[in-house]
């Protein structure tokens, strides 16, 4: 890791460790508090907002390491900050927030490139149209998937990190480092919200941070895909914990006939919850998935390329396998009580 690279990520994590007590003063006096309710996992009134510590903190740091190279990227953020904070404050309809992640994803788009090609194993296919077609709804997903994995203390902001990490560090390149860079300063804006956010959390991040990272993480695969650096088989392989926690669960419920934008109790993580198991254990089980089970995989990905898309669909897989037997144990329990 290079100096440049370092001081992104510890400068994020510091600043938003401070920025956050203060912004979680602000929006108590505000009232901007989430109660607690039948369909959330916690106890006690919460401010809710506090994603806005991490977006302000990563605006920061990418302006001042990278000046105006960054500006594309850190209008991005704080588009993607704005539609979240709406929905912070007035719930905004379905239709416009999907619609404003869409174009947002076209922006994307134009600022990272189109994305030429993809392998499938041995075949590359170079269909350009129909795949940056599907990466602008893959990144849609990507912003909505982390929206709703955001409903245990930690959890969100730890994948950040996670995720920010390995794709920032994958992506960059030194002649255009600063989509790299922002994946760095996303795992270190996860890292310093955690410090608040842990179990148990004092503040909450809200759609303000969770669309952000998101979309940070959508922005960070599709600049990888676009150059060729990181396949859409290794990003799947990273993010494959929310992905599949998340896209079981929406497949699940509209399968039963259920609104999938509505909120709900369904995911896995929300099913251990409900379980009796402490937001703590469940931080810890999916950031030992990601150590023990998606790292190991992440490495052989980089080290055997050819095997991406078999290795990422195997992890899949797996990852469906042990969702299945949450919804399984789950169901079993709330049949007996």
């Amino acid at each position: 890791m290079s100096a440049q690279q370092a001081w992104t990520l510890a400068l994020a994590g510091a600043l938003t460790a401070l920025l956050t007590p203060l912004l979680r003063a602000w929006l108590l006096q505000r009232g901007l508090v989430d109660q607690p309710g039948a369909r959330r996992s916690h106890v006690q009134p919460t401010p809710r907002g506090g994603g806005a510590a991490m977006v302000g903190a990563m605006a920061m740091v990418l302006l001042g390491l990278a000046g105006v190279d960054a500006l594309a990227t850190v209008g991005v953020l704080l588009a993607l900050a704005a539609i979240g904070w709406l929905d912070d404050i007035r719930d905004l309809p379905v239709r416009w927030r999907l619609g404003g992640h869409f174009v947002i994803a076209l922006a994307m788009l134009w600022l990272a490139g189109p994305v030429a090609e993809v392998a499938l194993g041995s075949i590359v296919l170079a269909w350009p149209l129909l795949w940056s077609a599907l990466a602008v709804v893959a990144v849609v997903w990507l912003i909505n998937l982390h929206n709703f994995m955001d409903g245990s203390d930690g959890l969100a902001a730890a994948q950040a990190a996670w995720a920010g990490l390995v794709l920032g560090l994958l992506v960059f390149d030194q002649q255009a480092p600063v989509t790299g860079l922002a994946g760095l300063a996303l795992a270190g804006a996860g890292l310093g919200f955690l410090a608040w956010n842990r179990p148990p959390a004092r503040i909450f991040m809200g759609d303000v941070g969770s669309v952000s990272i998101g979309g940070l993480v959508g922005l960070l695969a599709l600049s990888g895909a676009a150059s060729g650096r990181v396949s859409i088989w290794l990003s799947l392989i990273i993010c494959s914990l929310f992905v599949v926690d998340a896209t079981a669960t929406l497949l699940r419920r509209a399968a039963s006939g259920a609104r999938w934008y509505t909120p709900h109790r369904e995911h896995a993580y929300q099913r251990l919850i409900g379980l009796g198991w402490p937001h703590s254990r469940v931080l810890g089980l999916y950031s030992l998935i990601n150590l023990v089970l998606v790292l190991p995989v992440v490495q052989l990905a980089l080290r055997f390329p050819d095997w991406e898309m078999p290795l990422a669909l195997a992890l899949v897989v797996v990852l469906s396998g042990g969702w299945y037997v949450v919804q399984r144990v789950t169901n079993k329990e709330n049949n007996t009580q």
